[in-house]
């Protein structure tokens, strides 16, 4: 008889099947992870537009310069005076003649060309030998009382010269339909104290000047109007 095997002891496997396999796979970034490319990307282009932002914020007010502006009223003729100058910051001159805070020497003590309003900007046209009024145009000055003129009258407003009734006129009155009165711009107003009489400067044609300057003053209706074609 050959000799007998030996008895072939069963192999034990230790762990559950199936570890190993899951011990070799490769573990995945946590997620925070992955998320932080669109959130990198997404602050760039904040970074970006703020840049271009400032750029242009820069570039505007770079952009600005100082020109000199009226702050009160100056007549035609009238010498300019520092005091009725200041400076202001303008993005362009656009080609207005416009002229700049450096030059403020050379403009006071010279007279104004034309009529000069406060708020306005001041050209290189308006400053030298008076050339007001243009040809063609006179300007004539009406004595006028409170209730001659509207309150909300103001210089360069629109107005047409009415003629009212004399004072205690009696019976049939002839009075100039306001369709064929005489037309003007005012150009200043010069109010009278209390009930004293004041003025106003009117700017017209050579015909209207003559037409208003025939309307006595107590008659003198000074009536606001649009402008022509407006």
């Amino acid at each position: 008889m050959g000799t007998p095997l030996s008895k072939i002891e069963p192999v034990k496997l230790s762990g559950r099947l199936g570890d190993s396999a899951k011990k070799s796979e490769p573990r995945l970034a946590p997620a925070a992870k992955r998320r932080s490319v669109p959130y990198a990307v997404l602050g760039g282009a904040l970074a970006v537009v703020f840049a271009i932002g400032f750029a242009a914020t820069s570039l505007n007010v770079g952009g600005r310069q100082s020109y000199l502006a009226v702050v009160r009223s100056v007549r035609a003729g009238q010498v300019i005076q520092s005091s009725d100058l200041a400076v202001v910051q303008v993005a362009t001159d656009a080609g207005l003649g416009l002229i700049p805070a450096g030059q403020e020497s050379a403009v006071t003590g010279r007279a104004a060309s034309l009529p000069l309003a406060p708020g306005a900007l001041l050209t290189r046209r308006e400053v030298g030998p008076a050339s007001f009024p243009a040809s063609g145009q006179q300007v004539i000055a009406v004595a006028v009382k409170t209730g001659q003129y509207p309150a909300e009258m103001t210089a360069g407003a629109h107005v047409v010269v009415g003629t009212s009734p004399a004072p205690g006129a009696t019976g049939s009155v002839s009075v100039v339909p306001l369709s064929g009165a005489p037309s003007a711009v005012v150009l200043s107003i010069t109010p009278g104290s209390d009930s004293a009489t004041g003025s106003v400067s009117l700017l017209t044609d050579a015909g209207s000047a003559s037409a208003i300057a025939a309307i006595p003053s107590a008659q003198v209706q000074l009536v606001l109007t649009s402008p022509s074609g407006s």
